[in-house]
């Protein structure tokens, strides 16, 4: 029995044995549990979850990386299940449209999706609040995400691509689903942390102003087609998960192929100036 285990295992050392629970409350022995150090037994036998639980100091090196390169990266915490029925619920809405680009914005448009569950995930949220203390130093608040899924394809999905702005929150978390791997791939395109969580709503919104314009968007264009601007590119992988300063960075996307379809998930999480009156006034909505 010895070298059988050990053969499994790689511990020649004689097997402890437990006993864990079975549903009828007959003990089960379980040896190869209890024996490999690397082995969780409960994580072994627990439900599979949404995202993972991160360490803390996993989530520290996360944000210490969004810091000094300007993302950070969760590798492989989409279970690949989880992304199949998410390509397909992605594959039948751009089919309805033609080919041609889609947009999910806010929780209600993508309710019985896994976007839904993730965003409901406890230990997905765990994660970016500690994520949020780690690189801000503040205690993070308790909000939920505002999620946009958007799909880019055919010709109307190009118009949709190397738009330079700042986010409204001050972390994104970006999921990728479906990415292209040939020609034009929809890369994520950064200038990271070119600026600091204003104080105020008008001096994010004189930030705004000053980006979201055409003039803007043609010079940043040219200049980094010249050379004269290296943005950071990030080639994305489904199953990993990708956190970035959204509100500190410029960023766009590259487009991809008419024939390709490039489709991520985003995670909003805390808007620095969501009480704003000023805020509320500009989109017609006064804060209380």
């Amino acid at each position: 029995m010895n070298k059988e285990f050990s053969a499994i295992t790689g511990d020649d050392t004689t097997p402890a044995l437990s006993i864990i629970p079975s549903p009828d409350d007959s003990p089960i022995l379980s040896p190869i549990l209890t024996a490999n150090p690397h082995i969780d037994p409960l994580a072994a036998i627990a439900p599979r979850t949404a995202f993972p639980s991160l360490a803390d100091d996993v989530l520290a090196r996360i944000a210490d990386d969004m810091n000094r390169q300007g993302f950070g990266v969760a590798t492989d915490c989409i279970h690949p299940d989880d992304l199949s029925a998410l390509r397909r619920f992605i594959e039948q809405a751009v089919a309805a449209a033609g080919g041609e680009y889609v947009a999910f914005t806010g929780h209600d448009s993508i309710r019985g999706t896994f976007l839904e569950t993730l965003a409901l995930s406890p230990e997905f949220m765990q994660a970016c609040r500690t994520i949020y203390r780690h690189g801000t130093g503040r205690t993070p608040p308790t909000v939920p995400f505002y999620q946009v899924l958007r799909c880019l394809s055919g010709k109307t999905g190009e118009r949709h691509a190397f738009f330079f702005h700042y986010d409204s929150y001050v972390i994104t978390a970006l999921v990728p689903v479906i990415m292209p791997t040939e020609g034009k791939r929809g890369d994520l395109m950064m200038l990271p942390n070119t600026r600091r969580i204003r104080t105020t709503y008008f001096r994010n919104l004189v930030d705004k102003i000053l980006l979201d314009n055409k003039v803007t968007q043609v010079a940043l264009r040219r200049l980094i087609s010249w050379g004269y601007l290296r943005p950071t590119r990030v080639r994305m992988r489904p199953g990993n998960v990708y956190f970035f300063w959204g509100y500190r960075s410029v960023h766009a996307n590259e487009p991809c192929d008419h024939d390709k379809t490039r489709a991520t998930a985003l995670f909003h999480y805390a808007n620095p100036h969501a009480g704003s009156r000023l805020r509320g006034v500009a989109r017609g909505t006064p804060a209380p």
